[in-house]
């Protein structure tokens, strides 16, 4: 994995990216450990982080996505986290779709109203924060001054008197690109505030509120750091440039290798299941089968869907990205949608003819270890404790013998995977069966990590669209030949 080069400066680590920034190994020095015996394969458990983190900046920057990823991603590898918005706060306090009179800093019971929401969100806040392992509490708002930022500092330093493992961080986003910004105001335009409204009287309103943070906007600079208040901070500008300032820790170095691949764009991605294998029609698992003809006709019609959405997407850019396993069922199910796709632009299709496709082990099925090409029969004769380990634990269970699984390893390894689509600027294609799917959708959709052994995927497509809170999804169903069987690794059957 590629790694741009980075720029040390007196404030920390600047990372001018040239393709993606890798998610931080799980290294363990300089870290603060417990003696825990509970669940010691999950190091979220075992190291002692308790980070605040209060986003910076101007509405329509991307704050709430860029907290929503971390919420999303910290969830899907088992690290409590949650969100608190001030926004939302508001709105449940009755005043949705107040205009932007309540957010100029010249009304000054509205400013004080806003003041003391902020702080009530920091306090829900710190009454939800666990008292060990590690956890990450959002504080989803502007604090675009100075002195709300002290009251943060001075808030949390109060609190970490009982909790030394506590520290704040602050994330702001910069969006200086003209483009960039004009996406995330249409966005925008999407939220309780303004959903179902009229556009143009919205729009006009937003921007209303923007210029009104403006006037009182400060940005984050080192001068906020004292003696008494060290500064801990990550600055996103366009989401292409980073800065990190004296953030350590295992928790605190997974949040900015995330930050660190995520983007503002908009994009789709689309995850295919797999066509039913010559294996799963004998009811064997593993192995590396071709398709069966049921299997094959499953994937030309998956294919023409995929063909549909694609030359249908507002993305409009000029590269679909793919990415698969290994095996051959991967093999020949990229094979078949290039040449889908290139039927499509011979026809006059509006689709990219750029297409390149990353085939990686990342990608492949969870492995059965040494039930590998075994069937059900077989299994129960020659491992007869083994089913009752795996319904007992379904997110630990690892398959016996060189090689074998859990789905504690699998999303390990699926963080390439994640790495990848998170970076792509484009549209992106992945092809794969139940348990790479079931991880894939856990981490953009926002389950956590218990959940994703039990999630039901169903024969299809799911597409997945980039929206101002995180990502939205829509099932698409491919209704001729079948799918790979249910009863595979992770499924009810096994």
């Amino acid at each position: 994995t590629e790694m741009s080069s980075p720029h040390r400066t007196s404030g920390g680590i600047v990372y001018r990216r040239t393709s993606y920034i890798p998610f931080p190994s799980d290294g363990f020095n300089d870290l603060n450990t417990t003696n825990t015996t509970s669940n010691t394969s999950n190091p979220f458990n075992v190291f002692q982080e308790r980070l605040v983190v209060a986003t910076i900046g101007l509405p329509a920057r991307g704050k709430s996505y860029i907290s929503a990823s971390i919420v999303r991603y910290l969830r899907f590898r088992g690290c409590p986290a949650r969100l608190f918005n001030v926004g939302k706060l508001r709105r449940s306090e009755g005043l949705e779709g107040i205009d932007a009179g309540f957010f100029d800093p010249k009304n000054a019971s509205a400013a004080a109203h806003r003041e003391s929401m902020a702080m009530q969100c920091l306090d829900e806040l710190l009454a939800w924060m666990p008292k060990t392992g590690c956890a990450v509490g959002i504080l989803d708002a502007t604090n675009t001054t100075v002195e709300r930022r002290r009251k943060l500092i001075d808030r949390c330093r109060h609190e970490a008197a009982a909790d030394p493992y506590l520290r704040l961080v602050f994330i702001e986003s910069v969006v200086n690109d003209a483009v960039l910004l004009e996406q995330n105001y249409r966005m925008k335009l999407e939220n309780d505030d303004y959903r179902g409204g009229d556009a143009e009287r919205a729009a006009a309103d937003f921007r209303e509120r923007v210029r009104k943070y403006e006037s009182v906007y400060e940005t984050l600079t080192d001068a906020e750091e004292g003696p008494d208040c060290p500064l801990h901070y990550i600055k996103l500008v366009d989401a292409r440039q980073l800065v990190a300032h004296d953030i350590r820790g295992y928790l605190g170095r997974k949040v900015v290798g995330l930050l660190g691949n995520i983007h503002l764009s908009p994009r789709t991605i689309w995850i295919v299941l797999g066509g039913q294998t010559v294996n799963d029609d004998k009811g064997v698992i593993g192995g590396d089968p071709e398709l069966s003809a049921m299997g094959e006709s499953y994937l030309d019609g998956a294919c023409q869907i995929l063909t549909s959405l694609v030359a249908a997407s507002e993305t409009k850019e000029e590269t679909l990205f793919m990415l698969t396993g290994t095996s051959k069922r991967y093999n020949a199910a990229v094979s078949r949608l290039h040449a889908t796709l290139d039927a499509a632009v011979t026809a006059g299709a509006d689709v990219p003819s750029n297409r390149p496709t990353l085939t990686l082990a990342a990608a492949n099925d969870l492995c059965e270890g040494l039930m590998d090409s075994t069937s059900k029969a077989e299994w129960k004769s020659r491992f007869p404790d083994e089913a009752a380990a795996r319904f007992a634990d379904r997110l630990n269970y690892r398959y016996p013998g060189a090689g074998g699984e859990s789905y504690q390893d699998l999303v390990a390894r699926c963080n390439d995977i994640i790495c990848i689509l998170e970076q792509s600027a484009g549209d992106s294609v992945v092809f794969c069966d139940r348990a790479v799917f079931r991880s894939i959708r856990g981490y953009f959709l926002g389950n956590p990590i218990e959940e994703i052994p039990f999630l039901d995927i169903q024969p299809g497509i799911l597409e997945l669209k980039r929206s101002s809170q995180g990502f939205k999804s829509s099932h698409y169903t491919v209704d001729v030949g079948l799918a790979t069987t249910k009863s595979g690794p992770g499924s009810k059957l096994y």
